[in-house]
């Protein structure tokens, strides 16, 4: 019997399905040990270290995107294929939410200044690039939401499974089509943006309120994620989101 014929109840049950697997103690001793670290790190690099400026790497933003371009794709890839077993409208939104942020690092690689053009490529700006990292870390953590409020909201409800092809195909569609009207409007609009960088080096006054803003959201997500307590994927979701707005700070 192939997995497609396998009741979904059936399916669920086995250990992997991580939307409704449980996480166990040591997985969640993992993860919190994760968080603990990155905490460390957070504090280690935001103290002393921050006024430390180090030589420029000019290759490290490109192996870096490409880095995070392959792991999110790949989550991408597994949780839309949990998406075609399940069929589940939550699964469907949080893989979309990988694939933006997969998405989103080649513009934000190809406009950063200094990496392939003094003020990168694209036509970009001064502001384009540090918008694009604060329109990544937001989106993604709306995604996350989106996904925990759908997944408490549809219940037992499935997507028709002749629909899930179609889904997913529009899905990527409308995705990208998103990215790109994201990057079209960050580096035609540069001049009339927010001023959050005074230059290539150095933040403006104003970055403390948008990255405010986008750890504010991202703490948003890990409190509806909070609240919710259900699977492995939300448990990891939790550690992601912590991340993104340690990063954002």
């Amino acid at each position: 019997m192939t997995i497609m014929r396998t009741p979904l109840a059936a399916i669920e049950k086995e250990g992997f399905i991580l939307s409704s697997l449980a996480p166990s103690p040591a997985q969640k001793r993992l993860a919190l040990g994760v968080v603990i670290v990155l905490l460390v790190a957070f504090f280690i690099t935001a103290g002393r270290l921050s006024t430390i400026q180090l030589a420029r790497i000019d290759a490290f933003v490109p192996v870096y995107a490409a880095a995070m371009f392959v792991n999110e794709s790949i989550t991408a890839i597994l949780l839309f294929t949990q998406f075609s077993i399940l069929r589940s409208r939550g699964l469907l939104v949080i893989s979309i939410g990988y694939l933006y942020t997969a998405l989103i690092l080649i513009p934000w690689m190809l406009t950063f200044p200094g990496v392939f053009a003094p003020s990168g490529l694209l036509d970009a700006g001064l502001q384009s690039t540090v918008w694009l990292f604060i329109l990544w870390h937001s989106g993604f953590a709306i995604f996350v939401i989106a996904y925990a409020l759908l997944n408490e909201a549809e219940g037992t409800k499935r997507l028709p499974r002749g629909h899930v092809a179609t889904a997913i195909i529009s899905s990527i569609a409308m995705t990208a089509a998103l990215v790109f009207a994201l990057t079209f409007l960050v580096t035609r609009s540069n001049a009339r943006l927010p001023g959050l960088m005074s230059d290539t080096v150095h933040l403006s006054r104003l970055w403390p309120y948008a990255a405010g803003a986008a750890s504010s959201l991202c703490c948003l997500a890990i409190l509806v994620l909070w609240v919710r307590r259900r699977s492995v994927l939300d448990l990891w979701l939790k550690v992601v989101c912590s991340w993104q707005c340690w990063r954002c700070c």
